[in-house]
Order: C-alpha cells, then structure tokens, then sequence
C-alpha cells in the first residue's frame, strides 16, 4: 500500500534569532546567519530525500516540494515510515538544539490512480495543522522532549558566500547600521537603528481556495522564489542607496525581518512595494478563476537602540506589526496593497491609481518629509520649535488644553493684502498641514454640520506624527531633498490648490472659533466679549471693544497672585474706549461690554482660583477673529490668500 507523508519545519525564526543573539558581535557568524534558513532548508530536503529513498532527481512520488514543506507519495510499510520519520525528527532536534520542530504526518493513499494529487495535498495541509497531528508528534518523540539533558550546542558549519552578484548589498555589521552624530562627537557604534518586519497577508486564504494541481505548485514555487534572500538581495542592489545599508535576519515563508539605517528605512519599504506589486502580477498569470484575491503586506517599524538582542527587536517590532494588520482587516482592506505602522503611525500602499491624495498615503509621506525639509531649509519654521511643541503636549495631559496648545502654535499670521509666494504663504500651509490632521474624519452621509477638531486627535495622531517627522528632520537622518517644487503641502495642481484654499480658510479661520465657542456653557465669562451669531441666516461674530494684549496683562497678574488688579484693568479699558470710540460701538460686529454682568462672572472665576484657561480661549478667540477679518478685507480687495 502507498502512503502520502507530510512533513513541515517549524520554528525556524526562532533559532536563527537565538543563534544571532548569542554571536551578535561576531561579524563571521552574522554573516553566516544571513544564509542559514536557506541552509536549513536544503538540509531538511536532502535528509527528506536519502530518509525515503526519493533521490533519483524526478518529481513522479512528489507531490510538494518546497523549502520548509514536502509531501509525496512512499510505497514503505507503515513502520518503516514511523521509524524513519522519528529518526529524522530526532536527527533535526539535536543538530539544531532543540530550536527546529519537524512536524510530520502519514495516512494511506487509497485509490491512488483515480485520486488526484490535490486531493492529498489538501488533506495533508489540513491534517499537519491539526492540534492532533501536533500532539502526535510530540508523544512519539517524548523520549527526547523530555529528556531533560541539555543539548550539547553543536556549531554549524555554514560557509558564507555571495552566488552571482557582484558585490554584497548587504552589510557585514550591526554596527555600522549607525549613523554616526553630525559632529562626529564620537566614534560609538551605539545608536538608534530601524527594524522592520513584513508579513504577507492573504496568502493562506489564497492557497486554501485554489483547487487545481498546477495553479497550487506553481504559485507554492513563486513565493518560494519570490519571498526569499536571493530575491531580497536582488530588489535591495536595484536602488543603490540601499547598499551596504541593510542586515537581514529573515526572509522566508510569509516573512522578511531587517535592520537598516534610518536615514534609508523609507527607500527599504519600497523594495517590498516592489516584492508584493510583482508577486501580485504573477499570480495574475498563475490562477485562472474568477475573483482572484491580491496578496497584501502588513509592515511594522520601530526605532531601536543598536546593541538590544534581536529577540527584543523582534517583540517589539511585532507589536507595531499586530496593529496595522489589524487596521487592514477593517478600514483598508480594499484599497490598499501594503500597510506600515510606524512608531503608531499608520501609511499605506494603494492599489494602482486609488489613494493618491490620501493623507496616510506613504508615497505621500515620503514626498512630505522632503517639503519639511525644504520649508526647514527655507526657514518657514525651525525643528526646534516643532519640538518644544511636542514637549508642551507630552507633559500636558488635559485635552483642553493642548488644544489650546495647538491653537496657540498654529495661529496664522497673514498681514500683507497679497500674502501669495510670500513667508507668510508658507507659513499658513505648514500651520494648516499641522492642524488638519485634528479635524475629523470624512463624513459619508449627507446632511451632517461641519467636521469638527477632535482634541483626543492629538495623542492618536499628532503626538506620533511629530515625533517620526522630527526624527527624520534630524540632519544625521536627513537625505539630500531632491524636492525643487512643492506638490502636497502646497498642491502643485491647480484644482487641488483652489480645493486646499478653501480648507484652509475653514480649518485656519472659522474651525478654531467655532470649537472655542461651542466648548462654552451658555453663561461663560467668555461670552461676555465675543459671540456668534446669525443675521439672515448669516453668520457674524460679535466682540467686544477688547485688544488681547489686555487679557494677557491679565493672565501675568493672575499668575503672579495679583488677581484683584483684574477688574480694575478692565473697568478702565471699557471706560476709555467708550470715550474715544463710542461710533464703533454701533457697529454690527461690535458688542457693549456688560460691566456689572462682568463683575460677578469675575467674582466667578478669581475667587480664590488661579485658572487662566477662560483669558487663554479669549485670547485665542479674538486673535483668530482679527486674522478672519484681515482675510475677508484682503479677499474684498481682490488680493490672493
């Protein structure tokens, strides 16, 4: 009788690493380790083949012959398959120290000349991921599970070589993944580095539904060649940045695992848009039948000192890995190819000509970075201030008030009655490109009020987003921009600078109003000086005669315990100004200050407190009005924002 066997290697990864973080500073076996699964894997085939006698170079007894994974067909009894399957097992477990798990299974193949060959590769995928198989595996092999000898730690001689290239692209040290400090402080080799693991999505689901024979081992082949070292190396040589600039631990089955340098981590995540978008177009060709599913690749990022074990970077690289897979079972499943979660920062890769104006586009992104650097260059903002702004909101943990931090910060500064291909014109797109990202989602459904600022934005999206946006404007990190004219932070095309005006002029002028307005109780002290509201169904903002250079003297006397000087500052203020302008107080925008109203709302909130969040929203709320006004009077002229 015939039998069909089956037989997986497991837990690979988990050796490799272990071998790497016990000679991490040994170049010769990091250089060794690069090649080692591929080691393992021909081993486990040569083994598989002498074992059961499949050496006479034919594919007839074989049903799947892939690294890592063979099924095939064996006419040895049933013992003589046990016995050989355990000696394999138990060979694979020492040479290996325990760190490589053969998984194995057998049944009879009945009827094998009307049976087809899917037909048992299907049945033999479904066994070997069986909890039974597994548990049976391990109760032949008990004897050797449970010993409870240490393994003696036998070296494996693996000759490192490069077949076919003509230079090594990839480097012989974890250490000079460095960037070393622009000022050349020190020669340490000890600094932050960039880890990334790529794991590929679909691919069970794909290999599940296909039925037919040819299609299973055709497409089994490609990935094999596809998601592989000799590939890797291959993509990697194409951009030549990338040279020299990358040390791979894994690649292999669903998984590409790398270290590289910083400043070359966003040229790195296009070699695997390379990998996925030609696996993609090959399995166009391969499958015949209709509703054919595209692979996907999920890749998380972290930033990580360079002398931490690789298990370390592997758990921590992992979790930034679980929450963009994650996200693309949910939001972007459909639309996107390739999804990255940096740092909890999330990009993606979308399928040809869908998402190109996305914000979280990472092409996107990359380009962004670029016109950072440029706008840094031209000293439109410095990268210490976006720091110290960054600083504010980390120690700050009430939302209100980075809110308000925010506000302060991105407040525009128009002046000029033509501010276009001015400083200030770039000044007012990096304030907006900062802004928008607290604006809420797009809304789907008609009929709904403006989107609105949403401060839990700020720790979600802000918060990492200038953190990766610093890290990258460092100058050890910064590549050379090749960006000579803005596209996305201010639209190089037409239509797209018309639509991102009109943005701008809600997210700059009215949004931050608006917010600060509806956070107010309908007795707030702040009503007092300014409020909204409609005329014919027209929107107007009423303030009062206040300068806000009144309600900072105000907040530095409340600060510095004098708050009983506040009513006074601003009795006199009312006073004089209804004596030197009493004409501009019959303007439609201009509203008469309530003095004995006042008086108890700030009897209200200086009684005994020294809360100055109330003078911060005035503040804001009549700086951001002014700014509306200059608008609306350069827009009356005919001038161009």
């Amino acid at each position: 009788m015939a039998y069909v066997v089956a037989i997986s290697v497991e837990k690979v990864q988990k050796y490799i690493f272990h071998a790497i973080d016990q000679n991490q500073v040994d170049e010769k076996t990091l250089k060794n380790i690069i090649l080692s699964s591929e080691h393992i894997s021909k081993n486990f085939l040569e083994e598989v083949e002498n074992k059961f006698k499949l050496c006479d170079g034919t594919m007839q007894d074989k049903i799947l012959w892939i690294s890592g994974k063979v099924i095939f067909y064996s006419k040895m009894t049933e013992n003589e398959i046990k016995n050989n399957l355990k000696e394999l097992f138990q060979k694979v477990y020492i040479e290996y120290c325990g760190n490589i798990f053969l998984n194995y299974v057998f049944f009879p193949a009945r009827n094998i000349r009307n049976t087809s060959k899917m037909h048992f590769l299907k049945e033999a995928e479904r066994l070997l991921v069986s909890d039974y198989t597994k548990s049976k595996v391990i109760s032949d092999n008990s004897d050797i599970l449970f010993r409870f000898e240490e393994l003696e730690n036998k070296k494996i001689n693996l000759e490192y070589e490069r077949k076919k290239f003509k230079e090594n692209v990839f480097l012989d040290s974890m250490d000079e993944l460095v960037v070393l400090d622009e000022k050349h402080v020190t020669d340490s080799s000890n600094g932050k580095i960039a880890v990334v693991k790529a794991d590929f999505n679909n691919l069970g689901q794909i290999m599940k539904e296909i039925n037919d024979y040819d299609e299973y081992i055709k497409l089994s082949s490609l990935l094999e060649n596809k998601i592989s070292l000799k590939k890797f190396e291959i993509e990697v040589g194409k951009i030549k940045t990338l040279i020299n600039k990358i040390v791979p631990f894994y690649v292999a089955g669903d998984d590409i695992f790398y270290a590289t340098r910083i400043d070359t981590l966003l040229d790195s995540i296009k070699v695997l848009k390379n990998i996925i978008k030609e696996i993609n177009r090959d399995i166009e060709n391969i499958l015949t039948r209709e509703n054919k599913m595209e692979l996907s690749v999920a890749v998380g990022v972290s930033f990580v000192n360079n002398h931490q074990p690789v298990r370390y970077y592997r758990q921590i690289v992992e979790k930034e890995l679980f929450k963009i897979k994650k996200k693309m079972k949910t939001e972007k499943a459909f639309n996107s190819i390739l999804g990255i979660c940096m740092e909890n920062n999330f990009f993606y890769i979308y399928k040809e000509k869908l998402g190109f104006w996305e914000n979280d586009g990472f092409n996107r992104f990359c380009d962004e970075i670029s016109e950072l650097q440029k706008m840094m260059n031209e000293k439109v903002f410095s990268r210490t201030s976006l720091h110290n702004l960054l600083i504010n909101l980390e120690i700050e943990r009430d939302n209100d008030r980075r809110m308000l931090y925010c506000l302060y910060f991105f407040k525009p500064n128009i002046q000029g009655e033509d501010i276009y291909n001015t400083e200030q014109y770039k000044d007012l797109h990096f304030k907006y490109y900062w802004l928008s990202h607290l604006v809420e989602g797009k809304r789907y459904k008609p009929g709904k009020k403006e989107r609105e600022f949403v401060p839990e934005k700020i720790e979600e999206v802000l918060i990492p987003k200038l953190k990766l946006v610093l890290l990258f404007l460092k100058e050890r990190y910064c590549v050379s921009s090749e960006c000579s004219n803005y596209k996305f932070i201010i639209p190089s095309i037409t239509s797209s600078l018309i639509d991102q005006k009109r943005r701008i002029r809600s997210v700059m002028f009215h949004k931050p109003i608006n917010y600060l307005l509806n956070k107010l109780e309908p007795n707030s002290i702040e009503l007092l000086f300014i409020k909204r509201i409609s005329v014919n169904r027209k929107c107007f903002y009423v303030t009062s005669s206040f300068e806000p250079a009144v309600f900072y003297r105000a907040k530095k006397l409340i600060e510095f315990g004098k708050s009983k000087q506040v009513e006074t500052i601003f009795e006199n203020y009312s006073c004089c100004f209804n004596e030197v302008d009493s004409a501009r107080l019959k303007s439609i925008h201009t509203m008469s200050l309530d003095k004995e109203k006042l008086k108890e709302k700030l009897n209200e909130v200086l009684n005994g407190k020294s809360d100055t969040k109330w003078l911060d929203r005035l503040i804001l709320l009549h700086e951001y009005n002014y700014q509306r006004i200059i608008l609306k009077t350069i827009e009356k002229k005919g001038g161009k924002l």
